[in-house]
């Protein structure tokens, strides 16, 4: 059967979302969009009501490949076989089944996509049945005359064909090989594609179990490695750590010594600079001493000060009279504006006096408006804090009721398939030991062992007990002690299925 033939993928594109570029932005389709395509494919963009064909060349951000809005990977093999079967009647009960394959080539992969050839088995199982005469050929034959069938269909098909080949659009279709099946060949061959099926189901399953055991031999490999890697790894660390702490004890040393030779060095030198910096500031002292006490006996006394200018010489007499004269009249002018400022200092102080108290209240006013706001915002809070709260532990107690629910019903199922494929194991083995005659010439009940089956019917719908006594493997049949036997009774002592002398006579 040709599955996804001519056409191997289809998908439909939206507008481009993303851009690329910094001055000339231009928009562009992922990587993921394009689909990938072997060497016998091609792909067909749909551009409005254009079909264009790229063998792989385009590039995400063509402006061919952003303006599609869809686009189609086509198989472009030379005679892809494709089997259509059909079925004529003949001159008995049964039918013929023809079964005939066409070699089919794509020669116009546009026009494929354009007409939308998705299912070539019906374009040609509708072509086959065009025929004329084709349900006729068979009809004055038997069953067992399946060959002459053949040939006259063949003679019939390659005829037709030669005069009208196959019409369909974009594609080339030439006769092949035509089988005729009689319903036993059709059913031998539908039992052998079954068995085939089977087969290939049964390899995929080994190869799965195969790729799992080495899947878990390479990840106990790869953890040992990994385990050794890190032993080596922690010895040459441990060497590196060595190493490098005999390097730092020898650095250590050699720091020590340098760091002993700069502190003497260190310590003269300050030594040195500190009787320099002594005897700076003893001389410093004297200064500020003299200081101190020209202005201790001056003061800011200007008048002072004058006296003091023209005893040493850097004023005249008549600079000094000047100078008394003039400080006599400012000092009249200075006492004026000292009560005038005073008494605009004390007005302003009085002013921010009241704006002072005006602010405290106001502040205090606001506080309080805050202080009420905050505790209605913290019960508002703490209210919805419990109701989440008391949401919160509902939905858990709910999970949890639906939580033991389900694994109650899941416990009860497992139970019950535990005990069915205990069930059919333990009847399979009981039907091989009689059928093999292990209990021929035994001293064991045989109705014994078959009311143990009906035990374990009647055990399946039965809880299993919780006791570790009585309580059955996973995957083996539940075991009963048959009436008269003592505790320690052992099935598979008394059936012995390995060999015995029933088994040696009956030629096993």
């Amino acid at each position: 059967m040709a599955e996804n033939y001519p056409l191997v993928d289809q998908r439909e594109y939206r507008r481009p979302e993303k851009t690329v570029g910094w001055l000339n932005r231009r928009s562009v389709r992922g990587e993921d969009e394009l689909p990938l395509i072997a060497a016998h494919q091609v792909r067909v963009f749909r551009v409005g009501d254009d079909y264009v064909e790229d063998p792989g060349n385009l590039r995400p951000d063509d402006p061919l490949v952003t303006g599609a809005s869809s686009v189609t990977v086509v198989d472009r093999r030379v005679e892809v076989p494709v089997v259509v079967e059909t079925r004529i009647p003949s001159a008995e009960a049964g039918d013929f089944t023809v079964r005939t394959t066409f070699y089919c080539t794509v020669t116009d992969a546009c026009a494929v996509v354009r007409d939308g050839v998705t299912d070539i088995e019906a374009l040609l199982l509708g072509h086959l049945r065009e025929v004329p005469g084709l349900t006729a050929d068979g009809g004055d034959l038997p069953i067992v005359d399946a060959d002459a069938v053949r040939e006259r269909i063949d003679a019939r098909l390659t005829a037709y064909h030669e005069m009208r080949p196959a019409a369909l659009s974009g594609l080339r279709a030439r006769h092949g090989l035509v089988e005729v099946l009689t319903p036993a060949e059709l059913a031998e061959d539908i039992a052998k594609l079954q068995e085939e099926r089977r087969q290939r189901e049964r390899d995929r399953v080994r190869q799965e179990w195969e790729q799992e055991a080495a899947l878990k031999r390479s990840l106990l490999e790869t953890e040992l490695e990994l385990k050794r890697e890190e032993l080596r790894s922690t010895s040459a660390l441990h060497r590196e750590r060595n190493r490098q702490e005999e390097e730092l004890e020898k650095e250590y040393g050699r720091q020590k010594h340098e760091t002993l030779l700069s502190r003497f060095r260190r310590e003269s030198g300050a030594e040195d600079q500190r009787h320099e910096l002594s005897q700076r500031a003893e001389r410093n002292r004297f200064t500020r001493d003299e200081l101190k006490e020209d202005v201790r006996l001056i003061g800011a006394d200007p008048i002072l000060a004058d006296f003091n200018a023209w005893r040493q010489g850097d004023i005249s007499a008549d600079q000094l009279s000047q100078r008394l004269h003039a400080d006599e009249e400012r000092r009249s002018g200075l006492a004026d504006s000292r009560r005038r400022h005073e008494l605009e200092d004390d007005l302003k102080r009085r002013a921010f006096d009241r704006d002072e108290v005006r602010w405290q209240v106001e502040r205090e006013d606001r506080r309080k408006e805050l202080d009420r706001e905050a505790r209605r915002d913290e019960t508002a809070a703490r209210q919805r804090e419990e109701s989440r709260r008391w949401d919160l532990a509902h939905e858990d107690r709910v999970r949890a009721r639906h939580e033991a629910r389900e694994d109650a019903h899941q416990l009860h199922r497992d139970r019950h398939e535990l005990n069915q494929q205990g069930l059919a194991a333990w009847t399979q083995l009981s039907k091989q030991a009689f059928d093999r005659g292990l209990f021929d010439g035994q001293l064991t009940d045989p109705g014994a062992h078959i009311n143990r089956v009906q035990d374990i019917s009647y055990d399946q719908d039965r809880p299993a007990p919780d006791r570790g006594a009585g309580r059955e493997v996973p995957g083996t049949a539940p075991r009963s002690i048959p009436h008269g036997e003592p505790d320690g009774f052992d099935d598979d002592a008394d059936l012995d299925l390995g060999g015995t002398d029933s088994e040696a006579n009956l030629g096993h």
